[in-house]
């Protein structure tokens, strides 16, 4: 059940932790199609790695947690990509108010 909520970031979907690990996969898929060994296929500049963080909404409140985060690296070609967001989507897992 992924839904958008209005944050102080804006609007921010929130991610089941099946819906997260599809876009991890997603992501994965990309990154095997953009680069060999972490150089672009498309310019061959050296890959960066943007570290992104998503907050755990685990609480019984909207938007609420104990504060974690689960931390990722999400490379990304600086010529040819734009940098990643740190800000990621919150993770809400099953039993919180954001995942029933």
């Amino acid at each position: 059940m992924a839904q958008n909520v209005k944050t102080p970031l804006g609007e921010e979907e929130v991610l089941t932790p099946e819906k997260f690990n599809f876009r991890r996969g997603e992501i994965e898929r990309r990154i095997s199609e953009n680069f060999d060994d972490l150089v672009c296929r498309r310019c061959g500049a050296k890959a960066v790695t943007e570290t992104v963080a998503h907050p755990i909404w685990d609480g019984p409140f909207p938007m609420s947690g104990g504060g974690s985060c689960h931390y990722e690296g999400i490379p990304y070609c600086p010529n040819c990509d734009e940098r990643p967001s740190s800000h990621g989507s919150p993770i809400a897992p099953k039993g919180s108010f954001h995942n029933p």
